[in-house]
């Protein structure tokens, strides 16, 4: 068969246009699109909109630069453009408000033998969207900001009017499409903070255990108290659990649940075994944890502050860091030790953290996993450890789930670990798998 011409643009003088740069491959500008996007108005007589604004995410930019952004929303683009052969036509037109922008149009077309339309099949369009991208883009999105991704989704119509001009009515149509995306934002927040204010006044948290092991010995030397909520729902995963928390600024009262349930189903807890809770830095402000109530507390439940070992992240030092201060020494003068978690996500200065009365920091998952087969992981780690090691800090890795990454670990001088490959989190007190290296 012959080859197809390749039809280039012109403009009204008939001389060809020249493409834009633009960051984005198969994904062409609102402006570029914007003859195509009328002829579906008038041809069809109306034009339907399905608005993704990627715009909450943005923060990535501002905490890791434009480079990783632009990566992030080329990820994004291409999950977009992967939605023609599953939830929207070949036809429709998809594009970007502008070149390396962060809201997505799709402008859809009339379907062939089309039934009497109606707005809720819209909206099931738009429900189906917001799913997919958010789906797709969440381990992208939770590696770097450690949230799930908020990447929100409106819709609109609008219906052609000769008396006015195009340009005007889809400007409209945007308009009607940006404000219905902020209104299904807000819907789903308050509907978020009902079901979590429920669950907390309910007090529907469950505690699980996962050990935390010598890695020469496989000696347990305690256990993580890990929260989830109800069964069979979202907010069973933890992350989701906790983001919204913070979304609807739940996550102090949220916080309180968890730790109190961590220390009642503790009971059980061997002598010999530490437990790490994991705490905010504004937990020094909870009046149920602290004083004589809190050594009663603990005194009823015969676990001993010196037993207990309170986690918080690198990231909420940071942004929370004179509060946290106060409050380690606080803690810490009540017998409680202190462990940094997610050390070397990037969020903080690890001469900042220095600066704390700790005895323990937990190396984040995202530089445990297939360390064994990546140089630079391992050099970062060692670097971890030796400073760890030089002020009598003792280092424990996360997410260890094979032998490969157990052995490499070993031999960068990780002091003890935790991970699927010891076990799984589970009530009460698990014991660990039997490991042969």
């Amino acid at each position: 068969m012959p080859k197809k011409k390749k039809i280039r643009k012109t403009g009204k003088s008939g001389k060809v246009k020249k493409d834009k740069k633009r960051h984005f491959p198969g994904i062409p500008t609102y402006e570029e699109e914007f003859s195509h996007i009328k002829e579906y108005l008038a041809k069809d007589n109306n034009l339907k909109l399905i608005m993704i604004d990627a715009s909450k995410i943005n923060k990535i930019e501002q905490d890791y630069g434009k480079k990783i952004y632009s990566s992030v929303l080329d990820t994004l683009s291409k999950v977009i453009a992967e939605m023609r052969k599953k939830l929207i036509r070949r036809e429709d037109i998809i594009a970007i408000n502008h070149v390396n922008g962060d809201t997505f149009y799709i402008f859809l077309s009339r379907y062939r033998k089309e039934k009497h339309f109606q707005m809720g099949d819209l909206e099931s369009v738009a429900d189906r969207v917001q799913h997919y991208v958010n789906e797709k883009m969440f381990i992208t999105v939770y590696s770097l900001l450690k949230r799930r991704p908020r990447i929100n989704v409106g819709y609109a119509i609008t219906i052609y009017n000769p008396l006015i001009q195009e340009e005007r009515l889809i400007d409209k149509l945007i308009q009607d499409a940006r404000t219905m995306t902020d209104y299904r934002e807000f819907k789903t927040y308050m509907r978020n903070k009902e079901k979590l204010q429920e669950l907390i006044l309910k007090q529907e948290i469950k505690t699980i255990y996962q050990p935390i092991v010598n890695l020469k010995t496989h000696e347990i030397i305690g256990y993580e108290a890990l929260s989830r909520g109800p069964r069979n729902t979202e907010y069973e995963n933890p992350f989701i659990l906790f983001n919204i928390a913070e979304e609807t600024g739940l996550i102090f009262e949220l916080d309180s649940l968890c730790r109190k349930k961590a220390f009642l189903n503790a009971r059980g807890i061997k002598k010999e075994h530490n437990l790490f809770i994991n705490i905010i830095p504004t937990t020094i402000h909870d009046p149920e944890f602290k004083g004589e109530y809190l050594q009663q507390f603990l005194q009823d439940l015969k676990i001993s502050p010196r037993r207990v070992v309170l986690e918080v992240s690198e990231r909420q030092i940071i942004e929370n860091f004179d509060i946290f201060r106060r409050a380690t020494k606080y803690y810490a003068d009540l017998g409680f030790a202190i462990a940094i978690d997610d050390t070397g996500t990037g969020y903080s200065n690890l001469q900042t953290l220095l600066q704390l009365r700790m005895q323990y920091i937990k190396i984040d998952i995202t530089l445990i996993q297939n360390i064994d087969k990546d140089s630079v992981k391992q050099e970062l780690v060692r670097a971890l450890v030796q400073i760890a090691s030089n002020i009598n800090v003792m280092s424990i890795a996360e997410g260890i789930e094979s032998k490969a990454e157990l052995k490499t670990l070993m031999e960068l001088g990780v002091s003890y670990g935790q991970g699927f490959l010891f076990a799984r989190p589970a009530p009460p007190f698990s014991k660990i798998n039997n490991i042969v290296l």
